[in-house]
């Protein structure tokens, strides 16, 4: 019998915030949610902006997003548990000065270098949004998980909406170095307001943060995917690409084997003999990458000149108004999907989002041969249904499993699950859009390259509904 999410939600008598004070609390979650999405949409529309002003390739534009999300990992692996050892105070700060400092690079050195290293950093601050969960989950008395994840998945889809144009609007108007100086700006301010308002919290000195395996995590990681951006460059059989690829696998199987001995390690094994935790990480490990197939494809095909026989020739601008409905909509959707999960199982509404998700693939994948706008809209309308709805189930599903001492840990799991799945993403889509150039313009994908790309995201899609809607209910808890 599913266990109720507000079993574990005892509030803790010394974090309570007063009534005058819980709407700024509200308040600065959202604000905090909202400028920390941004950040990773933001750069979507600019990623074909990008590859032309530093004359780049397809797969070195990758790894901007790459390191982003790899950052991100790093990120919900250690915000969240900081937020459970040193307070949400201080992780939500800490977070935000990462951004700020991520910004910085770039606005003020505008090289390729400087950019991988300020898309490493902004990503390493970028899981501050998903903080609000266990700030509104521990200092809000008498709230429950449901309230605290649909406010930050609301303000986590509506900063990721604004991402998506803030790009574009402020490019017609000042240099790519001054946006990224602005943003710094945004997130010094957000890191002041964060200080203010959170309340402190007690230390707990005991705790382990196990750095050695986070690092072990991330050096198997970047060293896979280099492997599949060099076999997608080089060829598949390239002694390069081969050599990365192995000494990935061989380090993942390292770090797997550490990682079950560990006392400090970056999962708790003992949650993922509950059911439901094992499917939400299943689902997760897959949602991932199909979600980033939205953010990394689309904007590459309509920023395709039509001249190459396909394409809209769209700018950064309305790249970002033809995404701007996959935020929007998310947004309404995962208020949806709270309600709906109050009523019955979280992993049911992820199950359904994941379907929303197939059908906007599908959609897409039939409409390319004649893609229009009206194409995109559609599928950025269908697909932010999917998200919203698949992001709110799983992290509601994870929260109904773990305390409150461990909300930051259980946040942490589907994280960086989805987060490995999403780096993995861009990876795999370039080095397949690498595969085959057109007729005469090398460098530029044919059109059947981007089907191919939306049919793994279709496959994974799948997969994700399936695993979340043959749950049996005893399993829930």
């Amino acid at each position: 019998m599913a266990h109720s999410a507000e079993q574990h939600d005892t509030p803790l008598p010394e974090k309570v915030v007063p009534a005058r004070g819980r709407v700024p609390l509200i308040a600065t979650t959202i604000v905090t949610g909202f400028t920390a999405a941004a950040v990773t949409f933001m750069l979507s529309p600019l990623l074909p902006v990008l590859l032309r002003d530093f004359q780049l390739t397809v797969g070195d534009v990758a790894w901007v997003f790459t390191l982003l999300l790899i950052g991100s990992g790093v990120s919900t692996i250690l915000l969240p548990r900081l937020a459970d050892v040193l307070g949400d105070r201080v992780a939500t700060t800490l977070g935000a000065v990462f951004l700020a400092i991520g910004t910085a690079i770039p606005g003020a050195v505008h090289t390729y270098p400087a950019l991988l290293v300020g898309a490493s950093v902004m990503g390493v601050g970028a899981a501050t949004g998903q903080l609000g969960v266990g700030v509104l989950r521990r200092h809000l008395p008498g709230e429950s998980v449901r309230t605290a994840v649909v406010v930050t998945q609301f303000a986590q889809a509506s900063g990721a909406g604004v991402g998506l144009v803030a790009g574009g609007v402020a490019l017609s108007h000042i240099s790519m170095q001054q946006f990224f100086l602005a943003a710094m700006c945004c997130y010094l301010v957000v890191a002041v307001l964060a200080w203010t308002v959170v309340p402190p919290s007690p230390r707990d000195r005991t705790a382990v943060f196990g750095v050695g395996n986070v690092v072990g995590l991330v050096a198997w990681m970047v060293l896979l995917l280099y492997g599949i951006n060099a076999a997608g460059s080089d060829g598949l059989t390239s002694f390069k690409a081969i050599g990365f690829v192995v000494a990935g696998l061989v380090g993942a199987a390292i770090w797997a084997t550490r990682e079950k001995r560990s006392k400090a390690p970056v999962f708790d094994l003992a949650l993922l003999r509950s059911g439901t935790v094992a499917r939400t990480m299943l689902a997760g490990l897959t949602i991932g990458m199909a979600i980033q197939s939205v953010t990394f494809l689309i904007p590459f095909y309509v920023q395709t000149p039509p001249a190459a026989g396909y394409g809209l020739g769209y700018d950064a601008l309305h790249t970002g108004l033809i995404l701007l409905p996959y935020s929007v909509v998310g947004a309404v959707a995962g208020i949806a999907g709270g309600v709906i999960a109050a009523r019955t199982r979280p992993l049911v509404v992820a199950g359904i989002g994941a379907v929303c998700h197939a059908v906007a693939a599908l959609w897409l994948i039939t409409s390319i041969p004649n893609a229009s706008a009206t194409s995109f809209f559609v599928a950025a309308c269908v697909y932010g249904v999917g998200s919203g709805m698949v992001g709110v189930g799983l992290f509601a599903s994870m929260q109904s499993c773990v305390p409150q001492s461990l909300t930051g840990m259980g946040t942490s799991m589907v994280g960086i699950i989805v987060t490995i799945s999403g780096a993995l993403g861009p990876a795999i889509y370039s080095t397949i859009l690498q595969s085959k150039s057109l007729a005469g313009a090398s460098g530029v994908p044919a059109e059947d390259r981007y089907q191919i790309c939306l049919l793994v995201a279709l496959a994974c899609d799948v997969v994700v509904a399936a695993i979340c809607l043959t749950a049996r209910r005893r399993q829930q808890g």
